[in-house]
């Protein structure tokens, strides 16, 4: 049996040992998310956002929430609590994002990696999970790893703004041929590069790997992201309790 297909067969049983509960506002449910937070998930659209200030070369984003409540608390439990049975339904709202991000034409998803240290602490590239879930189902909608993450030394949720930018300058590598693959994918199918990522704080992340994509010939047409910080801007904020 797979290493995937196990890992799910104990989460299952697990859930049947232990009491659950919904990851975006910690009261009882059988499920990852309780009819209340999925419902008002489900109800958000995709919309624009933008950091301010927007660092240079982020391509058009695009997010489907606020990062704040019952949103902020799944990605967290899905991040750092390895709460994997969030996948399919982080994945999902990811898919929502492409699918405003692609605005209907072919595409290839560009997860940003996750440092070598990040995939042993959550048991894999969380990023890369959620890209998979959101390209399935989806007809023209690819997924490529033309970037590598080098290591970092400081955890980046605890840098500022000008940090963050000054380490994202430096935290990703190409893979010569992947990066080459991808170019003449695009090149014959006229595919748009849509760079996707959990959140969007500063942006420079985005940035990053957008800059390092063209360093192969490669534009980056847009990112999608399932949630922003509350000092980007977008088209209207979205707050999920």
């Amino acid at each position: 049996m797979p290493d995937g297909a196990w890992r799910g067969l104990l989460d299952s049983l697990v859930d049947l040992v232990l009491p659950a509960t919904c990851a975006g506002c910690d009261e009882p449910s059988a499920r990852a998310l309780c009819e209340r937070c999925r419902t008002a998930m489900e109800r958000a659209r995709p919309r624009r956002t933008r950091p301010d200030p927007a660092p240079a070369g982020l391509p058009a984003t695009y997010a489907l929430a606020a990062y704040a409540g019952s949103v902020r608390r799944a990605i967290v439990q899905y991040k750092e609590e390895n709460r994997h049975e969030l996948t399919g339904c982080l994945g999902g709202l990811l898919g929502r994002v492409v699918d405003r991000a692609a605005d209907g034409a072919p595409v290839v998803l560009v997860p940003v990696p996750a440092t070598a240290a990040a995939v042993r602490r959550r048991h894999g590239d969380h990023v890369l999970r959620l890209a998979r879930v959101a390209a399935r189902g989806r007809p023209g909608v690819a997924i490529a790893r033309p970037l590598t993450a080098r290591p970092r030394r400081d955890d980046s949720a605890e840098l500022t703004a000008a940090q963050r930018a000054a380490a994202a300058r430096h935290a990703f590598a190409l893979r010569p041929r992947r990066a080459a693959a991808l170019r003449a994918r695009v090149n014959r199918d006229g595919a748009a590069v849509v760079l996707v990522d959990d959140i969007l704080t500063t942006g420079a992340t985005l940035a990053a790997a957008a800059r390092r994509l063209a360093e192969a010939g490669l534009r980056a047409d847009g990112a999608a992201v399932i949630a922003a910080t509350q000092r980007t801007r977008m088209g209207a904020t979205q707050r999920q309790r």
